[in-house]
């Protein structure tokens, strides 16, 4: 049950100490307030009522209001700056997680089990948006509220042992009551997020402009409509069995605090007309059994928080688990070790590379179908090879595994003679620069965006967008290179056209100037002149590497040394144009069925 509440405290203790000093303190403080506030009355009262000695009498208030005084500065400054060093510690732990994400296999963030793993992480990190440390507030606000009850409790027993079991009897039977439908609405609250999610897509449909066309020309509107309202229904449905089971509980709630109140009520008064207490001694034990009976409900409320929450942790745990096994670290937890592992693999020399693949495999987590199968090519220094086929043949799969976005299945990939698994992880990748079909550009400067965190050279900045095809464009902005792109921070900034930004993540390529360049559809947002512009320039734009050129336009393919056909996750033919062109096999057929069409 307190797993998650030593993470929390761990956490808070790495990145800020008195994150959790100023907490405990806080608690501390404050919990004796409302047992000066039940003790300090009844000796005013009863000297107001006896001797009335002036001395005594600012003595007991001096203590009073010393002590809330002392105590309330103490609890506005260890909670003001508590909540600083709570908002420093949950942005650093975020930046600490997004670290971890940024290191994690691709192949583990595009799995759909991890978006329903991320949901129950956030929920048990941030409590149904209570906020980050919700749960350590919980388990702290328990250990003040037992000062409390000890201090109250001490007083209540003076008069009647027994009182104080009549009291925790009743405000257990509320807190049960309330803890049930607590876990109920823990287990609905799981099914709302999943209906939301729903909910949320078809109402941004209506409200996104790239969908508007197809919903007019379709009629879709009330169709849509239909989808949204069914989730929308089983949300309210859940909700309103939540907030029933609330009610229900609610009653029972008030219905004991109002037995509790009947009972010490009657029982003071009773006590006070035989004599047997003091007006000032009734005034202290109503104090003392409504903080008890408010002290403990709260402590009982806490700790069904904690149980209620406290079963996502594991999901947590999960979640800060995402392997890393192409940097060396297995499972996410061994970080330290695994960067030294990885600090002692090979690092790629500069220069030209010679990749081999070996009888290559791959197939996706949870797939029974191979994506690709008894792949085996050899690209050579300075190699243009074209990667056709239709779609789901396995072109981007290829890629992915080039690139080393995710590992083989089975065979193995060399480079330079050595498994890529040797080399260190960066130093890999730092050989590829690639244009992928589903780029994305940045909410930063244009120069920035070309450039992707290495040193800025603006005239080579400049240069590459030209050889790219943007000049005309870059000569139109008001600030060159420094322009934003987009607006999201600067009103100043432009929104690039499909083609514009194309162009952008080509001369991002051109910029990092890697010996082996990878081109996964570039063409697909350019104008016809745009595109022969790019077929124009290629040897150019690709001189001296090694280029791996995936198209579905087959007429690119003609500037290429050799190309290799895909289908069915295979390569099911080699060569140049002209050889395949005479075979007559699966590239001539498509490349008819394209040229039918010009001709």
């Amino acid at each position: 049950m307190f797993k998650g509440l030593i993470f929390f405290v761990r956490q808070g203790w790495k990145y800020d100490k008195c994150y959790i000093l100023w907490m405990v303190l806080y608690q501390f403080v404050n919990s004796m307030i409302p047992v000066i506030a039940a003790l300090a009355p009844k000796y005013i009262i009863d000297e107001l009522m006896g001797e009335a000695r002036p001395q005594m009498l600012m003595l007991y208030v001096g203590v009073l209001a010393g002590y809330t005084l002392i105590a309330g500065g103490l609890s506005v400054f260890f909670s003001m700056d508590g909540f600083t060093r709570r908002c420093r510690v949950a942005a650093e732990f975020e930046s600490e997680l997004h670290r971890r994400l940024a290191r994690a296999d691709l192949e583990q963030l595009e799995n759909p089990d991890f978006l329903d793993m991320q949901e129950k992480a956030k929920k048990f990190l941030y409590s149904d948006w209570h906020g980050f440390g919700y749960l350590l507030d919980s388990a702290l606000n328990i250990v003040g509220q037992v000062f409390t009850l000890a201090g109250v409790a001490a007083i209540i027993a003076t008069l009647d042992v027994r009182v104080v079991l009549i009291f925790f009897v009743l405000t257990g039977v509320g807190t049960l009551a309330e803890g049930r439908a607590k876990e109920q609405a823990a287990k609905l609250t799981e099914q709302i997020s999943a209906d939301q999610r729903g909910w949320m897509y078809y109402a941004r449909l209506f409200e996104n402009f790239d969908y508007g066309k197809e919903i007019r020309l379709n009629a879709m509107g009330d169709w849509l409509l239909k989808r949204e309202r069914a989730f929308f229904t089983r949300v309210n449905d859940n909700q309103k069995q939540q907030n029933d089971g609330y009610i229900r509980s609610g009653l029972i709630g008030s219905g004991c605090t109002f037995l509790q109140q009947c009972v010490a009520y009657a029982w003071l008064i009773l006590r006070t007309m035989q004599g047997r207490i003091s007006v000032g001694s009734f005034t202290m034990y109503v104090s003392a059994v409504t903080t008890f009976a408010s002290a403990l409900r709260t402590v009982l409320d806490n700790l069904t928080e904690i149980r209620v929450y406290d079963r996502f942790y594991d999901r947590l745990d999960e979640y800060l688990s995402v392997p890393a096994r192409l940097r060396g670290d297995g499972d996410g937890r061994n970080e330290d070790a695994s960067a030294g592992e990885e600090r002692k693999k090979r690092i790629l020399p500069k220069g030209e590379h010679v990749i081999e693949f070996r009888n290559v495999g791959f197939r996706y987590s949870g797939s029974d179908t191979w994506a690709l199968r008894d792949v085996s090519l050899t690209l050579n220094l300075g190699m243009k090879l074209a990667v056709v086929g239709e779609n789901g043949a396995g072109k981007t799969t290829f890629v992915k595994l080039l690139t080393r976005l995710y590992d083989p299945t089975e065979g193995e990939i060399r480079m330079d003679g050595i498994p890529i698994q040797e080399y260190d992880y960066d130093s890999y990748m730092s050989a590829f620069s690639a244009v992928f079909q589903d780029y994305r550009l940045f909410s930063l400067s244009l120069e920035e965006n070309v450039t992707l965190a290495r040193p800025a050279d603006e005239g080579k900045v400049e240069d590459v967008l030209r050889r790219a095809g943007f000049g005309e464009k870059l000569d139109s902005l008001p600030r060159g290179i420094h322009t934003a792109v987009y607006k999201n921070f600067d009103e100043t900034g432009f929104e690039p056209s499909g083609g514009e930004g194309q162009r952008i993540a080509l001369a991002r390529a051109l910029y990092k100037d890697a010996p082996i360049v990878v081109l996964d559809e570039p063409t697909a947002a350019l104008d016809p002149r745009a595109e022969f512009e790019l077929y124009r320039h290629f040897n150019e734009l690709t001189e001296g590497k090694t280029a791996v050129y995936i198209s579905h336009r087959l007429s690119s393919t003609r500037f290429c040394d050799e190309i290799a056909v895909f289908a069915g996750g295979r390569i099911v033919e080699r060569g140049t144009h002209e050889e395949l062109m005479r075979k007559k096999g699966a590239y001539a057929e498509l490349f008819e069925m394209q040229a039918q069409f010009y001709t």
